[in-house]
């Protein structure tokens, strides 16, 4: 909680302006109230701009996490990269612009990955020895399974400096071998049902507290992120779990956020789903209408973003989830999708072997 007390430099100053008004002649009454009309709206101006309890809770780190994420989506950077552009520049074009990291589990990393390409592994990139590897003068290519974890490990980069891109579906969307992909590739949506009603949220809950004891907003922005993912919690939920537990049980303890473009919220989404787009999900107003209590479930199109917008919730000390493949994983209605979903890899080359 913060002191709303004024600011011990206003009270100064109205004081001294008191005291001239007291001791100094040739005032008339218009001039004093002109100014006291000034040191009221000065007071009143400085109650606004104090912080609100729940605003920036753990004495002010989630307000530097906020600042940092608002920075970062002001800038209007894609999330991801398509694997053509991958392979066409990177690959085929050797540009050296660019730095590969697969964040993959060792043994699944070394069964075939992208040439060239590091091996940090997701749950350890917090971590400075990892972070060290890394080129902040390069642009970061982040390849997982099927996007989803490497969408939050880009979130957690480009909060931190760097220019990171997840690769779209990653490992799933560039080779077609099932040995080396380790996971089920996306083969069809499971087609439950979309409402069009507009659901609304009231701005009204507080932010969950916590505190690392930091100043830094790189360091607490880091250990925020360690804190999420060595709590073993799973990054995504699937599509089933979301219908059987929030449609079928009404299972009170689910809150879904739909992060997607309002025009293509219009158009279909899980039935329930608040919509707070992407780019306003770091506003004040918009995480205040998240329930700290329960747990958030975030869809997008193709799970991308939700998952840069799971990480940053995460960080934030809500337990939030990415729905695995987004409204592409629930239905396969074309005008809801406002997309085309996924079809399938091109099946690029891969190299195998131990991290270099």
């Amino acid at each position: 909680m913060f002191n709303r007390k004024k600011p011990l430099w206003l009270l100064t100053i109205v004081s001294l302006i008191l005291v001239m008004m007291v001791t100094l002649t040739g005032c008339s009454s218009d001039d004093d109230e002109l100014v006291l009309r000034y040191i009221a709206d000065e007071l009143d101006s400085a109650e606004t701009t104090a912080p609100k309890d729940g605003e920036n809770a753990g004495s002010g780190e989630a307000a530097q996490i906020i600042a940092v994420t608002n920075n970062y989506l002001n800038t209007g950077k894609a999330p991801t990269i398509s694997v053509e552009d991958v392979y066409n520049n990177v690959i085929l074009g050797k540009d050296s612009g660019y730095q590969i990291v697969s964040i993959r589990k060792p043994e699944h990393y070394a069964l075939g990955h992208l040439q060239g390409a590091l091996n940090v592994q997701f749950g350890q990139i917090y971590k400075k020895e990892n972070l060290d590897k890394l080129d902040k003068n390069k642009k970061i290519v982040v390849v997982c399974y099927t996007g989803h974890t490497a969408s939050q490990a880009a979130m957690f980069l480009n909060q931190l400096g760097y220019e990171a891109y997840a690769m779209k579906f990653s490992m799933m969307g560039w080779t077609t071998d099932s040995s080396i992909l380790a996971q089920n590739p996306f083969t069809k949506a499971a087609d439950y049902p979309v409402e069009t009603k507009i659901n609304a949220a009231e701005p009204i809950n507080d932010l969950p507290a916590f505190s690392t004891g930091l100043e830094d907003a790189a360091a607490i922005i880091a250990a925020r992120t360690e804190a999420y993912l060595t709590t073993g919690r799973a990054p995504t939920i699937s599509v089933e779990d979301v219908y059987n537990n929030a449609m079928v049980n009404k299972d009170p303890g689910y809150f879904l956020l739909s992060i997607r473009k309002p025009e293509d919220y219009a158009k279909g989404h899980v039935p329930g789903a608040v919509n707070i787009p992407f780019a306003q999900l770091a506003k004040e107003e918009s995480l205040k209408k998240l329930p700290p209590d329960k747990k958030i479930v975030v869809i997008c199109y193709t799970g991308h973003t939700a998952s840069y917008a799971t990480m940053f919730l995460n960080q934030l000390g809500y337990e939030a989830y990415a729905m695995k493949f987004g409204m592409m994983g629930w239905t396969s209605d074309t005008n809801v999708l406002a997309l085309t979903p996924f079809t399938g890899a091109p099946g690029y080359p891969t190299v195998s072997g131990p991290n270099p």
